[in-house]
C-alpha cells in the first residue's frame, strides 16, 4: 500500500491554480465554441442564399429557353413561307380554287320601330 498525504484538512475548502486553469480553459473553449458556431450560421446562410439564386437562375433559363423554341419557329416559318401564306390568309386572300368560308357571329337583332298610325289622305 502507498502512503499518501492528506492534502486538505478536515472542514476546510482546498484551493489552489487548479480552478483557475479550469476557468481559462472553459473561456478558451466557449470562445472557440461560439466562433465555429458563428462561421457555420454563416456557410449556411451563404449555401441557401447561393441555392435560392440558383433556382432563380434555373427559372430564368426555363424562360429563356421557351422563348427561343418561339424564335425558332418564327424564323422557321419566315425561311418557309408559311409565314407570308398566313398573313395573306389574315388579309383576306385565298389559293385559286380554293373554297373559303367566313365564320361570324349573327348580328343582333335590330329593335324594330313602333307602328305609327299613319295619316290617310281624305278627299
Amino acid at each position: 500500500m502507498r502512503n499518501s498525504k492528506v492534502l486538505v484538512a478536515a472542514g476546510s475548502v482546498r484551493t489552489g491554480g487548479l480552478s483557475m486553469r479550469h476557468a481559462v480553459t472553459s473561456v478558451v473553449f466557449l470562445v472557440v465554441a461560439l466562433w465555429v458556431g458563428y462561421a457555420f450560421a454563416q456557410e449556411a446562410y451563404l449555401s441557401h442564399k447561393l441555392s435560392s439564386q440558383a433556382a432563380d437562375i434555373r427559372h430564368q433559363n426555363a424562360v429563356l429557353a421557351a422563348q427561343n423554341q418561339g424564335y425558332r419557329k418564327d424564323v422557321q416559318a419566315i425561311t418557309s413561307g408559311s409565314a407570308t401564306e398566313e398573313e395573306a390568309r389574315l388579309n383576306g386572300y385565298a389559293k385559286p380554287n380554293e373554297r373559303t368560308y367566313l365564320i361570324t357571329t349573327p348580328p343582333s337583332p335590330s329593335p324594330t320601330p313602333p307602328a305609327t298610325a299613319s295619316p290617310t289622305p281624305s278627299h
